[in-house]
């Protein structure tokens, strides 16, 4: 197209055509600027496609990796719950009258009660991955960048409660540990091979009445009903995020096929 242009242009010139020879050489400029166009919107339409593409494998992957920390949150706040009502259970001040307060604790249900303590978090090694990298910008529901800043809050608030537990725990409560009982007698539980015949017992009905370490329990026991709480809530945030990683896949996948149909 362009050689015909130039053609019929050497022809205007030779016959002095001059108002001709410019609307002719306007016109293959014109086509110029068309191919660039052309070029530019294909290649723009190929680098949609492949960021497209690589949102989509973006997205996967945060969801497959919520799908493991909603396991992971579950289960740790289970462990919570049972740390909760082992600590109720051991200050005898179980709001369920039918539970008998006054049973006889064992080694095993004292050591759970104030030696356990879980600081694990659920684990978001996807969504750390790709903002140390920057691809998250690939996202284009921004709704769900904004939840990932929410989860973000969540955790850090999370973190820092788990923190103040333990800080409390290694100053306060393990002092328990270290001056009012048999410790020896507690381990037998996981220490099995162990001869605890010659070791003295403990009387944890009568430890339990004194007033310093009912007082630690029920510090440990106001400080895991907190961790509960800010579990649960990041627990509600993973799965409101995960709703809205599935249903923007869902979507996506539908668009591609509508287009694919016409």
């Amino acid at each position: 197209m362009i050689k015909f242009f130039r053609k019929i242009r050497q022809k205007t010139l030779i016959k002095n055509k001059f108002g001709k020879y410019l609307t002719y050489a306007i016109g293959e400029i014109i086509l110029v600027v068309i191919g660039i166009l052309i070029a530019l919107s294909i290649n723009n339409w190929n680098e949609n496609r492949k960021d497209s593409i690589e949102e989509e494998d973006i997205l996967e992957s945060l969801l497959e990796n919520l799908k493991l920390s909603k396991i992971q949150s579950e289960l740790l706040i289970n462990e919570e719950k049972r740390l909760k009502q082992d600590l109720i259970q051991l200050l005898g001040i179980d709001a369920d009258t039918t539970q008998k307060n006054s049973k006889i604790i064992s080694d095993s249900t004292f050591k759970n009660a104030v030696w356990d303590l879980q600081s694990d978090m659920p684990t978001f090694n996807a969504y750390n991955n790709l903002k140390s990298t920057k691809k998250l910008s690939l996202i284009k529901n921004k709704n769900i960048n904004e939840k990932f800043t929410e989860l973000e809050f969540r955790l850090n608030k999370l973190d820092d409660i788990l923190d103040d537990r333990l800080s409390v725990h290694q100053i306060r409560i393990d002092d328990i540990l270290e001056n009012d009982v048999n410790f020896i007698i507690l381990i037998k539980s996981n220490v099995t091979n162990i001869n605890i015949d010659n070791e003295s017992k403990n009387n944890y009905s009568q430890l339990l009445k004194n007033k310093r370490i009912r007082n630690l329990l029920g510090m440990k026991l106001s400080f895991t009903q907190d961790v509960i709480d800010f579990r649960e809530n990041l627990d509600e945030e993973i799965k409101d995020i995960k709703i809205l990683i599935e249903k923007e896949l869902r979507e996506n996948n539908e668009s591609t096929t509508s287009v694919h149909r016409k």
